[in-house]
């Protein structure tokens, strides 16, 4: 079966398999469609910022195994927070502006304050870690006990202000004065979404978003291919994308606190590929666009578009998943992923650099 390529009045690319071929190309290699003029048709393409589903745009279906044994939250596109039932995906937005921000992938967190919605005067036990308290509205909460950091104050009502610091174990006082709504304290090193609390305390479990069986097979390459992420995660190590099995695995990640983008192939539990960045600085908040091409002894990685290191891989795993944005439930992104991209073969260097700008 052979590939039609037209060129419709108006100049326009128009590119497609003919009847019965499983996929059509959409659009004109401009906006969301530029990736397709750049690199060809991948074989997956899950644009989460831009459609909001866990759908599969190139086979129009959803692949995805998506998880969470919690409730959670998330802001929507009118700036609210809004919650998502358990197992539900979230789509999270820019609470200023409403853009389309992607898929929220976070760890578990929990909110060790009650009552937080209209937060008064308490104390709660800490451990000697870094701790991030964060609430909404213009009071001030202030630290007493075993940490004196801040105080922390409050800038509007629907401005979400932050502090992280790190105490001696034990019990921490807050003293709160003035409006503090939706207010969060939490062992990590940055704020998560809010974790709403009444008498108790809560957790939010980990997003976990995999691919498996036959919805894996169905375009994954064992021998070859390109995958290419567009996210905005904590300052912090997360997984991009790596299958579950840690002995056999094909791995784009975040490392060292955030200062290494690597490229790792393991076969039966033997490093084939160790290619990073040697030097990396990724900002909390910031987005990435990194990317990872692999074929038997030719490999790249590329972010933000520069090439940033290559290597030759000897062999490759057998592979039966991919985690998208975590590693089977731990290593999460902590942010959004607004796109997931791959490509059954091995793109040029030229083109790593080109798709990451």
């Amino acid at each position: 079966m052979s590939l039609v390529i037209s060129k419709p009045t108006g100049g326009k690319l128009a590119v497609k398999k003919p009847t019965g071929s499983g996929w059509t190309i959409k659009g004109n290699g401009t906006g969301q469609n530029l990736l397709y003029s750049q690199a060809g048709t991948p074989a997956l393409d899950l644009r989460f910022a831009d459609t909001k589903s866990l759908n599969d745009y190139v086979s129009g279906t959803n692949r995805i195994t998506f998880a969470r044994a919690s409730t959670a939250t998330y802001v929507g596109a009118n700036g609210l927070i809004q919650t998502a039932a358990s197992n539900e995906a979230r789509f999270d937005h820019n609470p200023t502006t409403g853009e389309s921000l992607g898929l929220l992938v976070e760890e578990a967190r929990t909110n060790l304050l009650l009552n937080s919605a209209t937060l008064s005067t308490q104390s709660a036990t800490v451990t000697a870690v870094a701790n991030t308290l964060s609430f909404y509205g213009t009071g001030t909460v202030t630290l007493t006990g075993v940490s004196t950091a801040g105080p922390l104050v409050g800038t509007g009502a629907n401005n979400r202000v932050s502090l992280t610091f790190t105490p001696t174990a034990g019990s921490l006082t807050l003293t709160v004065s003035g409006s503090v709504t939706n207010a969060q304290l939490e062992a990590g090193a940055f704020p998560s979404s809010y974790i709403p609390t009444t008498s108790a305390t809560a957790t939010r479990a980990a997003d976990v978003v995999s691919i498996t069986g036959a919805n894996f097979s169905s375009w994954y390459n064992q021998t070859e291919g390109t995958m290419f992420a567009i996210t905005k995660g904590a300052a912090k190590d997360y997984v991009i994308a790596r299958n579950s099995d840690g002995s056999n695995l094909i791995a784009l990640d975040v490392i060292n606190t955030a200062t290494v983008l690597r490229g790792v192939i393991y076969v039966a539990g033997s490093a084939t590929l160790n290619i990073n960045t040697g030097s990396f600085s990724l900002v909390a908040g910031n987005t990435l666009q990194s990317s990872m091409a692999y074929q038997f002894n030719n490999a790249a990685i590329a972010a933000n578009s520069s090439l940033l290191a290559t290597g030759s891989p000897s062999s490759f795993p057998t592979l039966s998943d991919i985690c998208i944005g975590n590693l089977s439930g731990t290593a999460q992104v902590n942010g959004t992923i607004s796109r997931f991209v791959y490509w059954p073969t091995r793109l040029s260097n030229t083109t790593l650099q080109q798709i990451t700008q």
